[in-house]
This record gives structure tokens, sequence and C-alpha cells, in this order.
């Protein structure tokens, strides 16, 4: 588990992130505290910390990350998450509990990243 210390001037934010990659699976959660006045872009690129993860032969693999509905896809050969659009507002909605976001990785094996983020992108989830 990782965990720093903001700056008692920054409010405590707290992500916990959970892989999915099989029902049998028992992840450890990742708890971290960021600055109150972090993007939910930051929020996302420090939850996706790879060395977290379990790691994947070959150095391709595809994982989303949601909660609540999609937010992002990191692949292992992309320098950087692939934010779906209107990411605040998506933000705004994601599931809390005891006032710590929860974030939700699931593995998509190595299927390619950009149709992973285009079947996202399209997915409808509300009316």
């Amino acid at each position: 588990m990782f965990a720093e210390r903001c700056q008692s001037s920054d409010r405590r934010y707290e992500s916990l992130c959970q892989p999915r990659r099989r029902p049998s699976d028992n992840p450890q959660p990742l708890s971290f505290e960021i600055a109150d006045t972090a993007s939910p872009e930051e929020v996302l690129r420090r939850a996706a910390d790879l060395s977290w993860l379990p790691s994947i032969q070959g150095n391709r693999a595809t994982w989303s990350i949601a909660s609540n509905e999609p937010l992002a896809v990191l692949a292992y050969e992309w320098p950087d998450l692939k934010f779906l659009p209107q990411l605040a507002e998506r933000m705004r909605t994601a599931e809390r509990r005891d006032g710590a976001l929860l974030l939700f990785f699931n593995y998509h094996a190595q299927h390619d990243p950009e149709m992973v983020y285009r079947i996202l992108w399209s997915l409808q989830l509300h009316s």
C-alpha cells in the first residue's frame, strides 16, 4: 500500500484502486492522498501506477479505469492515459465510500487499446 501525506494546507483526497482481472482475484488496494486542487487527469495518472498493477508478460496490456462509468484507458504501449470525454463531469459522479474515491481497473488482456477506448467512448450507461 502506498500512502503520501499532503501538506497541511491540502484537504485529504484518497483514492482506492482495485484491479479486476478475474472474479477469483483478491487485489490489495492502492491508497494515496493527493491535493484537493489536483485535476481529474492528475488523480488518474497517480492511480495508474504500473508498479502496483499486476505485471503482464510481453509488455502489452490494456486496462480501463472506471468508477460508475469509464474514465480512461491505460495501455503499456502508450506514453500516457487516454481520457474519456467530459472527464470532469464523469469524476463528479464517481463512486465514493467514506470520503474516498473508488477507482476500478479492468483488464482487457492484449486487446488493441484504441479499440477499447472507442468502445468505451461510445458506451451509453444512462438514458
